[in-house]
């Protein structure tokens, strides 16, 4: 199955490099920019709601040191069975967000790369 996926996101890869090729450059780097602010406005706020609430839950029982929302993650095996829901769906939402703006830079960069090569 794992081969499958490789196979998958090899053609996935190819057909979407080969769709960039023939796309300009201006329509990649605004569709980028687009996707990239796209991706804020999702991740940032519910980064912010994961934080809070991974907050509220862990606070009262003193399980969260100073510093705590550097590297919240690693707090998450803290929670219990019925809090991990709604906590951590504001996490694995932010981190879509994450991708999507990691998605709008690669197409920005595609944008650069593609006025650089064509001489513009």
């Amino acid at each position: 199955m794992r081969e499958l996926g490789i196979v998958v996101a090899i053609t996935a890869l190819m057909c979407l490099l080969s769709g960039i090729w023939f796309t300009p450059w201006e329509t990649l780097y605004e569709t980028g920019i687009w996707v990239t602010v796209a991706g804020f406005i999702v991740g940032l706020p519910t980064g912010l709601l994961y934080h809070l609430r991974l907050y509220q839950v862990l606070s009262p029982r003193g399980e969260l040191p100073p510093g705590w929302y550097w590297q919240p993650l690693r707090f998450n095996a803290l929670l219990g069975k019925d809090e991990r829901a709604g906590v951590m769906a504001w996490c694995y939402i932010g981190g879509l967000g994450f991708v999507i703006i990691c998605i709008g830079l690669v197409m920005m960069g595609a944008g650069v790369s593609m006025a650089v090569i064509r001489g513009v």
